[in-house]
């Protein structure tokens, strides 16, 4: 008897772990962003959106999608001023890898502004889609620097500083910039600008001489860009998705796929909205090294 009802919890408890091993799959499945035992290719979807101030989430999305064999293409749809020098070059660090270390073509598409940080990180994808009136290009680099000197003395209120060396205090609202500042300041922004001017010439294939005209802070349109080189073609968000699943060898209907959203806190909501009616108003104080447009 009790050898039946042995027999019989085996087979139950098989049941029960076949289900379960069923149930995870059916729900990783789901939870990657594509439809139960459906194994078709889909093309990832990843827009970079906003003033870049981070990377690190975006790109742990890039390299997730960039690991997941039912991806074959890769879209990025860039809205960006451009933003904090560090954030835009590691973005264009990973795209530049995928495309490097991966058999997926990785597009963008640019949408109204792909500018300064925001074109940066677009130099290393495999092409750059612009529309005809997108703004892009604005290579260069800016620090700016709040002054209260005269409204402090306005006021009657000063600020009195003990600092170890003669530049610890360089850049402070609190009073003018000396000479020597301005010159040390003006030495960090030609080094960066530097790096940004040598990966377009890299990428695109432009010579010093048309470096210099092209690389003087302006902001162009898509259809100027394409004419100066600086994007592969003119064409919507549509035309871009067509022409790399061309490029991936997928049917021009294969779905799109976009990262999952994540939960967000509520101290996350109420951040994200005081930051959109007031920029900066985490830092409002900190010195700022960008590729962006002014504003």
């Amino acid at each position: 008897m009790d050898s039946k009802y042995k027999n019989k919890n085996r087979i139950y408890g098989v049941i029960v772990i076949a289900v379960l091993a069923v149930m995870v799959f059916m729900v990783s499945s789901k939870e990657s962003g594509g439809k139960w035992f459906d194994n078709s290719k889909h093309i990832a979807v990843l827009p970079l959106e906003g003033e870049i101030s981070g990377s690190r989430k975006w790109i742990s999305a890039l390299n997730k999608f960039a690991d997941n064999d039912r991806i074959g293409g890769i879209l990025i749809p860039i809205n960006s001023p451009g933003g904090q020098v560090a954030p835009s070059q590691e973005l264009y660090h990973a795209i530049k890898t995928v495309r490097e270390n991966s058999d997926k073509p990785i597009f963008v598409s640019m949408a109204s502004v792909a500018a300064s940080g925001g074109y940066y990180a677009a130099l290393g994808a495999d092409s750059i889609f612009a529309n005809d009136g997108t703004l892009t290009g604005s290579i260069g680099v800016i620090m700016q620097f709040p002054v209260y000197s005269d409204l402090m003395e306005k006021v009657g209120v000063g600020m009195r500083t003990v600092k170890s060396q003669a530049f610890k205090d360089a850049g402070s609202p609190f009073r003018e910039m000396s000479d020597e500042e301005q010159a040390y300041f003006q030495g960090i922004i030609d080094d960066v600008y530097e790096q940004f001017t040598e990966v377009v010439s890299q990428e695109r294939g432009i010579d010093e001489l048309n470096m210099q005209s092209l690389g003087n802070g302006r902001v162009f349109t898509g259809r100027q860009a394409f004419k100066a080189n600086l994007v592969d073609a003119i064409g919507t968000f549509e035309d871009t998705r067509k022409a790399l699943c061309i490029k991936a060898g997928m049917p021009q209907n294969s779905p799109l796929q976009y990262p999952l959203e994540p939960r967000r806190s509520w101290w996350t909501i109420i951040k994200d909205d005081v930051s959109s009616a007031l920029p900066g108003w985490e830092s409002s104080s900190s010195i700022k090294l960008q590729y962006r447009i002014p504003y």
